[in-house]
């Protein structure tokens, strides 16, 4: 997988929240959509945000830039703070997810910041289907 590092300011996301297990995740994105759908959002990216996870149990929000989300009803907001992030393409589709995060994490000469790591789905307008990132804070 090839790796970048990026650094970003702080941002907001916006969306549904969920804390359990990871089935209910898709749910979450699935009322995400409909959303911004519903609202006609033109959101070229989106955000699966890890905040917590002890065991089998995740706190994760599906959402999108705070700003694009005004009119969102019964929603979560995290600040995804500010820094550098070690940013990897994920080749396969969504069920390689944990296999792109635990390669980034392993990566030689990176140092772990603490903080959440989290995916960014990117669907240009026009565009067919998405891209899939994923983000790990680094020093």
């Amino acid at each position: 997988m090839e790796t970048r590092i990026v650094e970003v300011e702080a941002f907001t996301v916006k969306g549904y929240g969920m804390q359990g297990p990871v089935s209910e995740i898709p749910g979450k994105w699935d009322l995400l959509n409909a959303e911004i759908a519903k609202q006609k959002v033109l959101a070229e990216e989106s955000f699966g945000l890890c905040l917590t996870m002890k065991g089998e149990e995740f706190h994760y929000i599906a959402g999108i830039k705070s700003e694009l989300a005004e009119g969102f009803l019964h929603t979560e907001e995290a600040v995804v703070p500010a820094g550098k992030f070690i940013v990897g393409q994920v080749e396969g589709g969504v069920d390689e997810i944990p296999m792109a995060f635990n390669a980034l994490m392993q990566t030689d000469g990176i140092q772990l910041r603490n903080s959440f790591s989290f995916e960014r789905y990117i669907h240009l307008e026009g565009s067919e289907g998405y891209t899939i990132e994923v983000w790990v804070p680094v020093e």
